[in-house]
C-alpha cells in the first residue's frame, strides 16, 4: 500500500500531466514506489519495495469491483489509478499485461464478473459515444461540457496508457468522429465552439492530438492535420486551455506546429504558446536535509554569540519589567482605593 497518510497510487496524476513523462514505464515505476510499503502484524507502512516487485512478478490475473453504478469506469480516475497502475507495473516487470477483470456486483440478484475490455468498452458506446447521453448534457451548458472533458477524456487517456491492449486506436476514431465531427448530428461540434466550451473543446483535441503524437492513435495523417489545424486556430483565438496536456514546452505542441501548413498560423500559434510561457528565475536553493547544512567555526561562533546577546537583553527586559511593576503597584492599589470609595459614596445617595 501507500505510506502512512498517503492516499493513491498516483498514475492519475502522471497520465495527465503527460508531458512531464515519455515512456509508460515511467508510469509503472511511480505506482510501484508509491504502493510498495508493508502492513501486517509487525509493519507499519515501512518500505518493503523488493519484496513487492517480487510479488508483482507472480501476478497473473487482476480483479476490480464495483459495488455501485453512481460512477462508471470512465467516470473517474481511481479504476485506471489502481487496477490500470497494478496492471502496467506487472506488464513493465514481466513483458506481459495480466488478466484485468471486472466484478460488477452492484445488484446482488446479478453477480458478474467481466473482462475489462469488455466492462470498459461496453460503457463508452452505452454512454460516451451515445447521443442519448450527450444531448442532455448539452443542456447544462460549459457544465455539461466540462462533464464530457473531465469526466471521459481524461480517465480515457488514463485507461490507454496503462492498459493499451484495451484501448485500441478505433476508440480515438470513435472519439473524433462523435466529437469533433458531428457525426450524430446532434450540434456537438457547435456546442463545443460556444463560449467558455471552447476551452473544452480545444482540452479534448490536444488529448487526441497526445494520443496520436504517441502513436496510441492511428489515424490518417489528412485527419491529424485538419485536427492540428482546427486546434491551433482555436489556441490563437481563445489562449491555451491548460493543463498537463497543453503546456507551451509540451512536446506535442512542438509536434503540432511542425504539422501547421500555413506559415501565418504556426508563427501565431508558436508567438500564443511563447506568450504563455513563463520565465522561472533561478533562485538559491534552501537546504532540504540537516546534512546539506554546512557548520563552519564562523558561523557556529557567531550562533553562539547571537544567543548570549539575546539571552543577556531578554533577563535585562526582564529586570526592567520587574522594576517597573513594584513602582506602578502603589499607585494602582490607591486607585482602586477611590474607586471603592467613590462607589460606596454614591451608593449613600441613592438611599
Amino acid at each position: 500500500g501507500t505510506a502512512p497518510g498517503a492516499y493513491g497510487a498516483g498514475v492519475n496524476r502522471l497520465a495527465e500531466r503527460s508531458g512531464a513523462w515519455e515512456d509508460r514505464s515511467e508510469l509503472a515505476a511511480a505506482y510501484t514506489r508509491r504502493m510498495g510499503h508493508a502492513y501486517g502484524k509487525e509493519a507499519s507502512g515501512e518500505s518493503a519495495h523488493d519484496a513487492f516487485e517480487t510479488r508483482l512478478r507472480s501476478v497473473g490475473r487482476t480483479y476490480l469491483g464495483r459495488a455501485s453504478h453512481v460512477y462508471g469506469l470512465l467516470d473517474n480516475d481511481d479504476g485506471f489509478d489502481f487496477q490500470g497502475g497494478l496492471s502496467l507495473a506487472v506488464e513493465t516487470l514481466t513483458g506481459a499485461a495480466p488478466d484485468n477483470r471486472v466484478l460488477q456486483h452492484a445488484d446482488v440478484d446479478n453477480v458478474r464478473v467481466e473482462s475489462l475490455q469488455r466492462a470498459l468498452l461496453g460503457e463508452l458506446r452505452r454512454q460516451n459515444l451515445n447521443p442519448q447521453w450527450l444531448e442532455p448534457l448539452m443542456d447544462h451548458g460549459y457544465a455539461g461540457a466540462r462533464t464530457m472533458a473531465a469526466d471521459f477524456m481524461d480517465n480515457l487517456w488514463g485507461w490507454q496508457v496503462t492498459s493499451p491492449e484495451v484501448v485500441r486506436s478505433w476508440v480515438w476514431d470513435e472519439v473524433h468522429d462523435v466529437y469533433f465531427q458531428d457525426s450524430h448530428g446532434i450540434g456537438l461540434d457547435d456546442f463545443l465552439e460556444e463560449d467558455h466550451n471552447v476551452h473544452v473543446k480545444t482540452h479534448m483535441q490536444a488529448i487526441s492530438l497526445v494520443a496520436a503524437h504517441r502513436e496510441f492513435w492511428d489515424a490518417d495523417d489528412a485527419v491529424i492535420n485538419a485536427l492540428a489545424e482546427d486546434f491551433a486556430e482555436l489556441v490563437v483565438e481563445h489562449g491555451l486551455p491548460g493543463g498537463g496536456h497543453t503546456r507551451p514546452d509540451h512536446p506535442t505542441m512542438d509536434w503540432v506546429s511542425e504539422r501547421l501548413s500555413e506559415e501565418e498560423l504556426q508563427a501565431s500559434f508558436d508567438g500564443m504558446r511563447a506568450a504563455a510561457q513563463m520565465d522561472r528565475a533561478e533562485q538559491a536553493m534552501d537546504p532540504a536535509t540537516v546534512a546539506e547544512v554546512d557548520i563552519t567555526d564562523e558561523l557556529a561562533e557567531a550562533a553562539d554569540d547571537a544567543a548570549e546577546d539575546r539571552d543577556q537583553g531578554e533577563e535585562d527586559a526582564g529586570d526592567e519589567a520587574a522594576e517597573g511593576g513594584f513602582i506602578l503597584l502603589p499607585w494602582i492599589v490607591a486607585a482602586a482605593a477611590l474607586l471603592l470609595l467613590a462607589g460606596g459614596i454614591a451608593a449613600g445617595r441613592r438611599l
